[in-house]
């Protein structure tokens, strides 16, 4: 468990360099009657107005007790573009073509804010997901659309531990208190991939970077 007021921020793909805020928005898509095109404004302004008390539990083994988060629950997004008798599943899409499955009655909150105060950019800015009862790395930062799905279908994760040959993780042993040592280690599997291949690919664009300017 770490002190109330300290926040630590995993992260192994990071965010987009680049963000003009006027031109963002939060996208709805798929197996849905409406698509949705809110700006941050509209989040912000007109249906940012649920708060939640919640944990986050990481898999590394501390947890962060009380997080006040602030935004707009799934059930309100799911009011607004009318999903159709086929979706069954919402597939989140992020910066940096991270992923993330979930079920269409997970409780989940959209949040763009932090104990009152607007994310900063490492930590989600300028919308994450806040999934309660779930390990921390399923609340993904950086949202950007939702697809409706009628089937599950692999996330970021999923793809990531097909790539580097692990064991898929099951679906239902998503709970952080799911006691399952063989999954914590898959997962710390998948993230140390991710973060080699992320670190891997920084230096390759600085390298890119630093001919192009002695061209």
């Amino acid at each position: 468990m770490v002190p109330s007021d300290v926040w630590p921020i995993n992260t192994t793909i990071g965010h987009d360099e680049d963000l003009d805020i006027t031109a963002w928005r939060l996208e709805t898509y798929g197996e849905v009657e409406v698509k949705l095109e809110l700006s941050y404004d509209e989040l912000e302004n007109q249906h940012s107005n649920t708060t939640i008390i919640s944990d986050h539990h990481c898999i590394d083994g501390w947890s962060y007790l009380g997080h006040e988060w602030t935004g707009v629950h799934l059930k309100e997004i799911i009011t607004l573009t009318k999903p159709t008798t086929k979706a069954n599943f919402i597939l989140i899409e992020c910066e940096r073509d991270m992923t993330q499955c979930f079920p269409i009655d997970q409780d989940l909150l959209f949040a763009t804010k932090r104990n009152g105060t607007t994310l900063p950019r490492e930590g989600g800015y300028p919308l994450r997901a806040v999934a309660p009862g779930e390990y921390g790395y399923k609340s993904v930062k950086w949202v950007r659309k939702i697809k409706f799905t009628e089937k599950r279908e692999l996330d970021s994760n999923d793809l990531g531990s097909i790539r580097w040959s692990i064991d898929l993780i099951p679906p239902e042993e998503n709970p952080w208190n799911c006691e399952n040592d063989t999954r914590k280690k898959l997962l710390k599997k998948i993230f140390s991939n991710q973060l080699r291949e992320e670190r891997q690919k920084r230096a390759e664009d600085a390298l890119q970077k630093e001919f192009k300017q002695k061209e």
